[in-house]
Protein backbone atom coordinates (compact mmCIF):
# COMPACT_ATOMS: atom_id res chain seq x y z
CA UNK A 1 0.00 0.00 0.00
CA UNK A 2 2.98 2.38 0.59
CA UNK A 3 6.33 3.18 -0.60
CA UNK A 4 9.14 3.29 2.24
CA UNK A 5 11.56 6.38 2.31
CA UNK A 6 14.51 4.53 1.17
CA UNK A 7 12.68 2.99 -1.99
CA UNK A 8 11.15 6.83 -2.78
CA UNK A 9 15.17 8.15 -2.79
CA UNK A 10 16.11 5.03 -5.17
CA UNK A 11 13.76 5.80 -7.44
CA UNK A 12 14.14 9.17 -7.82
CA UNK A 13 16.28 11.42 -5.61
CA UNK A 14 18.28 10.18 -2.22
CA UNK A 15 17.12 13.43 -0.16
CA UNK A 16 15.17 13.60 3.54
CA UNK A 17 14.11 17.49 2.01
CA UNK A 18 10.10 17.16 2.39
CA UNK A 19 9.81 19.95 -0.55
CA UNK A 20 11.64 17.94 -2.67
CA UNK A 21 9.97 14.34 -1.82
CA UNK A 22 6.34 16.32 -2.53
CA UNK A 23 7.47 16.67 -6.24
CA UNK A 24 8.04 12.84 -6.73
CA UNK A 25 4.46 12.02 -7.89
CA UNK A 26 5.32 8.47 -8.82
CA UNK A 27 5.97 6.32 -11.82
CA UNK A 28 5.00 3.17 -13.52
CA UNK A 29 6.78 0.12 -11.93
CA UNK A 30 6.36 1.94 -7.88
CA UNK A 31 2.68 3.48 -8.60
CA UNK A 32 1.92 6.97 -8.62
CA UNK A 33 0.84 9.49 -5.30
CA UNK A 34 -2.30 9.34 -4.01
CA UNK A 35 -3.35 11.00 -1.17
CA UNK A 36 -4.28 9.19 1.78
CA UNK A 37 -4.90 9.26 5.16
CA UNK A 38 -5.08 6.07 7.45
CA UNK A 39 -5.76 7.20 10.41
CA UNK A 40 -8.89 9.29 9.22
CA UNK A 41 -10.05 6.09 7.08
CA UNK A 42 -10.36 4.11 9.82
CA UNK A 43 -11.71 6.82 11.93
CA UNK A 44 -14.64 7.47 9.08
CA UNK A 45 -14.94 3.62 8.86
CA UNK A 46 -15.49 2.81 12.68
CA UNK A 47 -17.99 5.97 12.47
CA UNK A 48 -19.83 4.39 9.92
CA UNK A 49 -20.05 0.85 11.61
CA UNK A 50 -20.58 2.52 14.92
CA UNK A 51 -23.77 4.11 13.40
CA UNK A 52 -24.75 0.63 12.21
CA UNK A 53 -24.76 -0.58 15.67
CA UNK A 54 -26.25 2.51 17.57
CA UNK A 55 -29.21 2.07 14.81
CA UNK A 56 -29.89 -1.73 15.92
CA UNK A 57 -29.06 -0.76 19.97
CA UNK A 58 -30.01 2.83 20.21
CA UNK A 59 -32.71 1.89 23.06
CA UNK A 60 -30.56 0.54 25.36
CA UNK A 61 -27.29 2.56 25.00
CA UNK A 62 -26.30 5.00 26.87
CA UNK A 63 -25.10 8.57 25.36
CA UNK A 64 -21.34 8.51 26.11
CA UNK A 65 -20.20 11.53 28.48
CA UNK A 66 -18.10 14.31 26.89
CA UNK A 67 -15.76 13.19 29.78
CA UNK A 68 -15.31 9.78 28.52
CA UNK A 69 -15.05 10.78 24.70
CA UNK A 70 -11.79 12.97 26.09
CA UNK A 71 -10.41 9.03 27.01
CA UNK A 72 -11.31 8.15 23.42
CA UNK A 73 -9.51 10.91 21.71
CA UNK A 74 -6.39 11.39 23.97
CA UNK A 75 -4.52 8.58 22.34
CA UNK A 76 -5.81 10.35 18.87
CA UNK A 77 -4.19 13.41 19.62
CA UNK A 78 -1.01 11.84 21.13
CA UNK A 79 -0.81 9.86 18.34
CA UNK A 80 -1.15 12.87 15.40
CA UNK A 81 0.78 15.19 17.98
CA UNK A 82 3.60 13.04 18.05
CA UNK A 83 3.89 12.13 14.68
CA UNK A 84 3.51 15.84 13.68
CA UNK A 85 6.37 16.43 16.32
CA UNK A 86 8.70 13.86 14.84
CA UNK A 87 8.03 15.34 11.09
CA UNK A 88 9.19 18.67 12.46
CA UNK A 89 12.82 17.22 12.02
CA UNK A 90 12.58 16.04 8.70
CA UNK A 91 11.19 13.28 6.98
CA UNK A 92 13.21 10.14 8.08
CA UNK A 93 14.58 11.88 10.71
CA UNK A 94 12.13 12.15 13.44
CA UNK A 95 11.67 10.04 16.38
CA UNK A 96 8.48 8.34 14.82
CA UNK A 97 10.43 7.20 11.76
CA UNK A 98 12.63 4.99 13.48
CA UNK A 99 11.05 3.70 17.01
CA UNK A 100 14.48 3.65 18.48
CA UNK A 101 12.54 4.16 21.90
CA UNK A 102 9.92 1.61 21.20
CA UNK A 103 13.00 -0.36 20.09
CA UNK A 104 14.45 0.17 23.75
CA UNK A 105 11.30 -0.35 25.42
CA UNK A 106 10.16 -3.58 23.72
CA UNK A 107 14.18 -4.98 24.02
CA UNK A 108 14.07 -5.56 20.38
CA UNK A 109 11.36 -8.49 20.14
CA UNK A 110 9.87 -7.66 17.06
CA UNK A 111 11.05 -7.87 13.55
CA UNK A 112 12.97 -4.31 12.31
CA UNK A 113 10.05 -3.54 10.23
CA UNK A 114 7.60 -3.29 12.88
CA UNK A 115 10.01 -0.49 13.97
CA UNK A 116 10.80 1.80 11.40
CA UNK A 117 8.36 3.69 9.06
CA UNK A 118 5.16 3.12 8.18
CA UNK A 119 4.18 0.58 6.21
CA UNK A 120 1.44 -1.49 6.89
CA UNK A 121 1.67 -3.99 9.71
CA UNK A 122 4.22 -1.45 11.22
CA UNK A 123 4.16 0.24 14.54
CA UNK A 124 3.28 3.43 13.09
CA UNK A 125 0.24 1.77 10.87
CA UNK A 126 -0.96 -0.32 14.54
CA UNK A 127 -1.46 2.93 16.30
CA UNK A 128 -2.81 4.75 13.14
CA UNK A 129 -5.17 2.22 12.86
CA UNK A 130 -6.14 2.03 16.65
CA UNK A 131 -6.30 5.57 17.65
CA UNK A 132 -8.63 6.50 14.20
CA UNK A 133 -10.98 3.87 15.43
CA UNK A 134 -10.74 4.35 19.23
CA UNK A 135 -12.05 8.09 18.05
CA UNK A 136 -14.30 7.21 15.70
CA UNK A 137 -16.02 5.34 18.24
CA UNK A 138 -16.17 7.72 20.58
CA UNK A 139 -17.24 10.57 18.33
CA UNK A 140 -20.06 8.29 17.07
CA UNK A 141 -20.99 7.31 21.12
CA UNK A 142 -21.17 11.17 21.58
CA UNK A 143 -22.53 12.48 18.61
CA UNK A 144 -25.35 10.11 17.55
CA UNK A 145 -27.30 9.97 20.21
CA UNK A 146 -27.57 13.86 20.35
CA UNK A 147 -28.31 13.75 16.25
CA UNK A 148 -31.39 11.37 16.97
CA UNK A 149 -32.43 13.43 20.00
CA UNK A 150 -32.57 16.69 18.14
CA UNK A 151 -33.97 14.80 14.80
CA UNK A 152 -36.35 13.35 17.20
CA UNK A 153 -37.60 16.94 18.02
CA UNK A 154 -37.51 17.88 14.00
CA UNK A 155 -39.75 14.77 13.38
CA UNK A 156 -42.50 15.56 15.98
CA UNK A 157 -42.30 19.06 14.89
CA UNK A 158 -43.09 18.33 11.58
CA UNK A 159 -45.73 15.44 12.33
CA UNK A 160 -47.48 18.12 14.01
CA UNK A 161 -47.62 20.85 11.08
CA UNK A 162 -48.81 17.81 9.07
CA UNK A 163 -51.56 16.43 11.57
CA UNK A 164 -52.72 20.64 11.29
CA UNK A 165 -52.55 20.44 7.89
CA UNK A 166 -54.65 17.95 7.31
CA UNK A 167 -51.98 15.74 5.90
CA UNK A 168 -51.39 13.41 8.74
CA UNK A 169 -50.57 9.47 7.24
Amino acid sequence: MTCSLAEIQAAWQHTNDALILRQFTGNPEMGWKLAWCERSTWMDASMFVSGVFYGSFRKRLKPLSPWMFVLFAVPFAIDGGTHFTSDLFGIGNGFRDSNIWLVVLTNNSMPGAFYAGDALGSFNSWMRIATGVLFGIGFAWLAYPQFDYASAGVAHTIEIKFQKAGLAL
